[in-house]
Protein backbone atom coordinates (compact mmCIF):
# COMPACT_ATOMS: atom_id res chain seq x y z
CA UNK A 1 0.00 0.00 0.00
CA UNK A 2 1.55 3.50 -1.22
CA UNK A 3 1.59 6.03 1.82
CA UNK A 4 -0.63 9.47 1.74
CA UNK A 5 0.31 11.75 -0.63
CA UNK A 6 -0.07 14.91 2.22
CA UNK A 7 0.52 13.14 5.12
CA UNK A 8 3.11 9.52 4.26
CA UNK A 9 0.57 7.96 6.48
CA UNK A 10 0.23 3.79 5.92
CA UNK A 11 -3.30 4.25 7.32
CA UNK A 12 -6.31 3.39 5.37
CA UNK A 13 -10.15 3.00 4.90
CA UNK A 14 -11.51 0.24 2.44
CA UNK A 15 -11.95 3.19 0.03
CA UNK A 16 -8.06 3.63 0.00
CA UNK A 17 -8.46 7.33 1.53
CA UNK A 18 -6.24 8.03 4.35
CA UNK A 19 -8.04 8.17 7.45
CA UNK A 20 -5.93 10.69 9.28
CA UNK A 21 -6.01 13.09 6.12
CA UNK A 22 -10.10 12.74 6.61
CA UNK A 23 -10.60 12.89 10.22
CA UNK A 24 -8.82 16.17 9.84
CA UNK A 25 -10.91 17.76 6.90
CA UNK A 26 -14.26 16.49 8.79
CA UNK A 27 -12.88 18.37 11.93
CA UNK A 28 -12.08 21.30 9.65
CA UNK A 29 -15.68 21.03 8.31
CA UNK A 30 -17.45 20.79 11.45
CA UNK A 31 -15.89 23.50 13.00
CA UNK A 32 -16.29 26.15 9.94
CA UNK A 33 -20.55 24.67 9.76
CA UNK A 34 -22.03 23.88 13.40
CA UNK A 35 -25.81 24.68 12.18
CA UNK A 36 -25.33 21.89 8.91
CA UNK A 37 -23.20 19.49 11.42
CA UNK A 38 -25.98 19.56 14.18
CA UNK A 39 -29.02 19.57 11.21
CA UNK A 40 -27.39 16.73 9.70
CA UNK A 41 -27.39 15.07 12.80
CA UNK A 42 -30.78 15.67 14.03
CA UNK A 43 -32.03 14.13 10.48
CA UNK A 44 -30.07 10.75 11.38
CA UNK A 45 -31.24 10.82 15.03
CA UNK A 46 -34.93 10.87 13.60
CA UNK A 47 -34.35 8.65 10.73
CA UNK A 48 -32.31 5.91 13.01
CA UNK A 49 -34.57 5.91 16.48
CA UNK A 50 -33.29 2.63 17.40
CA UNK A 51 -29.73 2.93 16.74
CA UNK A 52 -29.59 5.72 19.27
CA UNK A 53 -31.52 3.98 21.88
CA UNK A 54 -28.97 1.62 21.73
CA UNK A 55 -25.80 3.50 22.17
CA UNK A 56 -27.66 5.94 24.34
CA UNK A 57 -28.30 2.65 26.64
CA UNK A 58 -25.02 1.43 26.22
CA UNK A 59 -23.96 4.78 27.29
CA UNK A 60 -25.70 4.77 29.94
CA UNK A 61 -24.63 1.42 31.29
CA UNK A 62 -21.04 2.41 30.89
CA UNK A 63 -20.95 5.42 32.91
CA UNK A 64 -23.68 4.98 35.72
CA UNK A 65 -21.94 8.22 37.92
CA UNK A 66 -22.44 10.47 34.66
CA UNK A 67 -25.89 8.94 33.83
CA UNK A 68 -27.05 9.42 37.39
CA UNK A 69 -25.61 12.92 37.64
CA UNK A 70 -27.34 14.01 34.21
CA UNK A 71 -30.44 12.69 35.48
CA UNK A 72 -30.61 14.30 38.77
CA UNK A 73 -29.22 17.75 36.52
CA UNK A 74 -32.22 17.60 34.18
CA UNK A 75 -34.42 16.94 37.70
CA UNK A 76 -33.56 19.67 39.49
CA UNK A 77 -33.79 21.98 36.17
CA UNK A 78 -37.16 20.60 34.98
CA UNK A 79 -38.65 20.14 38.27
CA UNK A 80 -42.26 20.23 36.56
CA UNK A 81 -41.88 17.97 33.89
CA UNK A 82 -40.28 15.05 36.31
CA UNK A 83 -43.43 15.53 38.48
CA UNK A 84 -45.96 15.14 35.64
CA UNK A 85 -43.74 12.41 33.98
CA UNK A 86 -44.01 10.47 37.15
CA UNK A 87 -47.57 10.59 37.43
CA UNK A 88 -48.28 9.69 34.17
CA UNK A 89 -45.86 6.78 34.96
CA UNK A 90 -47.70 6.09 38.31
CA UNK A 91 -51.11 6.47 36.27
CA UNK A 92 -49.81 4.40 33.74
CA UNK A 93 -48.45 1.32 35.25
CA UNK A 94 -50.59 0.90 39.15
CA UNK A 95 -49.67 -2.28 39.34
CA UNK A 96 -45.91 -2.51 39.14
CA UNK A 97 -46.40 1.05 41.67
CA UNK A 98 -48.32 -1.18 44.15
CA UNK A 99 -45.61 -3.63 43.77
CA UNK A 100 -42.81 -1.43 44.26
CA UNK A 101 -44.90 -0.38 47.02
CA UNK A 102 -44.89 -3.58 48.76
CA UNK A 103 -41.25 -4.51 47.91
CA UNK A 104 -39.84 -1.48 49.59
CA UNK A 105 -42.46 -0.97 52.58
CA UNK A 106 -40.80 -5.42 53.30
CA UNK A 107 -37.09 -3.74 53.14
CA UNK A 108 -37.49 -1.22 55.46
CA UNK A 109 -38.57 -3.96 57.86
CA UNK A 110 -36.19 -6.51 56.56
CA UNK A 111 -38.44 -9.49 56.63
CA UNK A 112 -36.89 -10.10 53.95
CA UNK A 113 -38.35 -11.33 50.04
CA UNK A 114 -39.29 -9.73 46.63
CA UNK A 115 -42.43 -9.87 44.88
CA UNK A 116 -42.87 -10.44 41.38
CA UNK A 117 -43.37 -7.95 38.87
CA UNK A 118 -46.68 -9.44 37.44
CA UNK A 119 -48.11 -10.45 41.14
CA UNK A 120 -50.76 -8.88 40.74
CA UNK A 121 -52.48 -9.95 37.32
CA UNK A 122 -51.52 -13.76 38.46
CA UNK A 123 -53.90 -12.81 41.50
CA UNK A 124 -56.57 -10.92 40.03
CA UNK A 125 -57.18 -14.02 37.37
CA UNK A 126 -56.74 -16.83 40.32
CA UNK A 127 -59.36 -15.07 42.44
CA UNK A 128 -61.91 -14.25 39.66
CA UNK A 129 -61.65 -11.24 40.17
CA UNK A 130 -63.09 -10.87 43.65
CA UNK A 131 -62.23 -10.15 47.10
CA UNK A 132 -61.13 -12.81 49.74
CA UNK A 133 -62.77 -11.30 52.56
CA UNK A 134 -66.32 -10.09 51.52
CA UNK A 135 -66.43 -11.87 47.66
CA UNK A 136 -67.32 -8.84 46.07
CA UNK A 137 -65.71 -7.92 43.07
CA UNK A 138 -62.24 -5.40 43.16
CA UNK A 139 -62.52 -3.49 40.09
CA UNK A 140 -59.33 -1.40 40.13
CA UNK A 141 -59.17 0.20 43.95
CA UNK A 142 -57.71 -3.06 45.16
CA UNK A 143 -54.93 -3.42 47.61
CA UNK A 144 -52.41 -6.08 47.91
CA UNK A 145 -52.54 -7.60 51.46
CA UNK A 146 -49.67 -9.20 53.40
CA UNK A 147 -51.87 -12.77 54.53
CA UNK A 148 -49.61 -12.76 57.80
CA UNK A 149 -48.54 -9.07 57.75
CA UNK A 150 -45.37 -8.21 58.14
CA UNK A 151 -45.18 -6.41 61.10
CA UNK A 152 -46.52 -10.03 62.57
CA UNK A 153 -43.08 -11.52 61.06
CA UNK A 154 -44.47 -12.42 57.27
CA UNK A 155 -42.15 -12.20 54.95
CA UNK A 156 -42.67 -10.42 51.29
CA UNK A 157 -43.39 -13.31 49.23
CA UNK A 158 -45.61 -14.21 46.72
CA UNK A 159 -47.44 -16.71 48.39
CA UNK A 160 -48.23 -14.56 51.09
CA UNK A 161 -49.61 -11.77 49.22
CA UNK A 162 -53.81 -11.60 48.82
CA UNK A 163 -55.75 -8.93 46.75
CA UNK A 164 -58.80 -7.43 48.65
CA UNK A 165 -60.73 -4.66 48.52
CA UNK A 166 -59.00 -1.21 49.57
CA UNK A 167 -61.79 -1.01 52.58
CA UNK A 168 -61.56 -4.98 53.45
CA UNK A 169 -57.75 -4.33 53.58
CA UNK A 170 -57.93 -1.27 55.69
CA UNK A 171 -60.30 -2.96 58.26
CA UNK A 172 -57.61 -5.72 58.07
CA UNK A 173 -54.81 -3.42 59.00
CA UNK A 174 -52.08 -5.74 60.56
CA UNK A 175 -54.40 -8.40 62.35
CA UNK A 176 -53.62 -12.20 61.75
CA UNK A 177 -56.02 -13.32 59.24
CA UNK A 178 -57.56 -15.83 61.33
CA UNK A 179 -58.42 -13.47 64.07
CA UNK A 180 -59.74 -11.01 61.34
CA UNK A 181 -61.70 -13.70 60.56
CA UNK A 182 -63.16 -14.67 63.90
CA UNK A 183 -64.17 -10.81 63.82
CA UNK A 184 -66.08 -10.76 61.25
CA UNK A 185 -67.94 -13.82 62.49
CA UNK A 186 -66.75 -16.35 59.65
CA UNK A 187 -64.40 -18.45 61.69
CA UNK A 188 -64.96 -19.92 65.29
Amino acid sequence: MKPCIKCESLERYKSGVCKICHRAISRTYRIANPEKVKAAGKTWRIANPEKVKASSRAHRIANPEKAKAARAAWGIANPEKLKTGKRAWQVANLEKRRIYGQNYRASKIVNGGILSKDLAKKLYKRQKGKCICCCKPLGNNFNLDHIIPLSLGGRNEDCNIQLLRASCNFRKGAKHPIVYMQERGFLL
